[in-house]
């Protein structure tokens, strides 16, 4: 009997003493790990503080590409950017908001160049025309967006659109007309070129009106550009033989089977004389 408890007992007592070591295996493994962590945690808080503070990464240059409307140092004072920043810790999306705040600025994108210098690259707008609205002038890019309102500091050289509001509001395929005009004149070699042109009229009398920088006045209508203005080279070389190229003009090139000619000091579409008509 004695023999047999024995046997019983020490199986036992072999299985408690495994699970104690296995106990006290999982206790050091875990006192390890959470060494190496706070160790590793200590580590990066120094590494940290260090980075915020070193000189090193301390912003020392900005470089600020794409600008023509907008100055390189508006576009850093749109930043908020100064001398004692941190390139680790400068918000770039932040950056990026200020700078589109202003009007001229279509995209940009600021990053880190390590490890002292911020680059921003700004897309401005391409300002195509003044368009006015009463008394108040409003610059539209070629997407047909109105983006900002005219001002003395703006320096554009554009043409001025007139008649292209109503009742407060964008005529929008009018608009789209007069871009393709000025995409057929971008294609010419000869007058008038997308930079003769001064201002574009449109109304209900003389539909669709072009000034030049020589004081012509083109009564084009819509459509046909292309033949038109290949029927205006043609009446400009015979007005030139003429020596009647440098007059104040205006040309109705509507009908190019009947083009009218007249000679007046034209400044708009209501103020055209009747001092003389030449069908050409």
């Amino acid at each position: 009997m004695k023999k047999s408890l024995k046997s019983t007992i020490s199986p036992r007592r072999n299985r408690s003493k495994r699970r104690s070591g296995v106990i006290r295996g999982e206790i050091f493994r875990t006192l390890a790990i959470i060494s190496v962590a706070g160790l590793l945690a200590i580590f990066m808080v120094y590494a940290y503080n260090f980075a915020m503070c070193a000189d090193y990464f301390r912003l020392k240059n900005t470089t600020v590409r794409g600008c023509n409307k907008v100055s390189k140092e508006k576009v850093v004072e749109l930043a908020e950017i100064s001398s004692s920043m941190n390139i680790l810790t400068a918000n770039l999306g932040k950056m990026a908001r200020g700078i589109e705040d202003d009007p001229w600025i279509k995209d940009v994108s600021v990053g880190r160049e390590f490890p002292d210098r911020l680059v921003i690259e700004v897309v401005e707008r391409d300002a195509v025309a003044l368009l006015k609205n009463d008394k108040d002038l409003y610059v539209v890019d070629r997407d047909g967006e109105v983006f900002k309102k005219f001002e003395a500091g703006d320096t554009v050289d554009i043409p001025v659109f007139a008649g292209f509001y109503r009742n407060g509001s964008v005529r929008e395929s009018l608009l789209e007309r007069a871009f393709e005009f000025l995409d057929c004149l971008s294609k010419r070699d000869n007058f008038p070129r997308a930079w003769n042109v001064s201002e574009i009229y449109v109304d209900d009398v003389y539909d669709f009106s072009v000034f030049t920088d020589n004081h012509l006045f083109l009564n084009l209508g819509f459509g046909d550009y292309e033949k038109k203005l290949k029927r205006l080279k043609r009446v400009m070389e015979d007005l030139a033989r003429r020596d009647l190229d440098r007059t104040f003009l205006s040309i109705d090139l509507v009908d190019c089977s009947r083009i009218i000619v007249q000679r007046g000091n034209v400044f708009g579409p209501k103020s055209l004389t009747e001092d003389r008509k030449t069908e050409i």
